[in-house]
């Protein structure tokens, strides 16, 4: 809530307001265990808020990485991926105001559902975060040998779930931990996510990298570094989740 209210809808606010948000989720997750129906009410909520938070920060996270790959680009693709940058940006400035009061309301009843949590016992807890990381694990399995973006994004949330998990269980945690390699494993999905949704973007509309050539050459630069990023994130979770952890 403390984050929201200091927000004013700008989009690094928000984003630290949905990480809380994600950790709350990873709570009720661990959770699950000594309450189910409570646990899948709360995942759902917070899902639901989460949404109404995210498009101007999807929208900025865009803009960011067109910008980013564009500095070591030449001058052709750096052009065609800072046009794309600019038109994301004047589209993410356009979008209506937050309202700020539904998002509150949302938050509210999100705190009076955890004040409401009956205490689990070290073995429900056990229990609730062992789950989480088998799903994790899963997730990796289908996410890691697919090039199909659902299924990397799906990977995605699951590790970030196991890592916001293993941060706040602390020795609690039922598996090696490796806060380390689960960070980094979660920046790189997130920036290959980030990726994969300006290749969507650009190839749906060429005309905001400058046309159809213009477009061509942002894709190839895009998809190169998805390439890679895609690389490390499959060598960072091989690691990760080695040797059961």
């Amino acid at each position: 809530m403390h984050e929201f209210d200091a927000a004013d809808a700008r989009p690094k606010a928000i984003h630290r307001c949905r990480v809380h948000l994600k950790r709350a989720r990873a709570l009720a997750r661990i959770g699950r265990a000594c309450a189910p129906g409570l646990s899948t009410v709360f995942t759902d909520s917070a899902r639901t808020t989460m949404g109404v938070l995210a498009r101007a920060r999807d929208l900025t996270a865009q803009a960011d990485a067109a910008r980013a790959m564009a500095r070591p680009s030449g001058k052709r693709v750096s052009a065609a991926l800072l046009s794309v940058a600019a038109h994301i940006e004047r589209e993410q400035r356009a979008l209506p105001p937050l309202h700020a009061e539904t998002v509150r309301t949302a938050l509210t009843d999100l705190l009076a559902l955890a004040q409401v949590w009956p205490e689990a016992s070290a073995r429900q807890i056990k229990r609730g975060a062992k789950h989480i990381v088998a799903r994790a694990r899963g997730a990796r399995k289908k996410g890691a040998a697919s090039d199909e973006p659902a299924r990397r994004h799906r990977w995605r949330k699951r590790e970030k779930d196991r890592y916001y998990a293993a941060l706040l269980l602390g020795r609690a945690f039922p598996a090696k931990r490796r806060r380390k390699q689960g960070e980094e494993l979660g920046e790189a999905l997130g920036r290959e996510r980030d990726a994969l949704l300006l290749l969507e973007r650009i190839g749906g509309e060429p005309g905001i990298a400058g046309g159809d050539s213009a477009a061509a050459r942002a894709i190839a630069a895009v998809a190169k570094r998805q390439k890679r990023l895609r690389e490390r994130a499959d060598a960072i979770g091989a690691r990760l989740h080695a040797n059961g952890a």
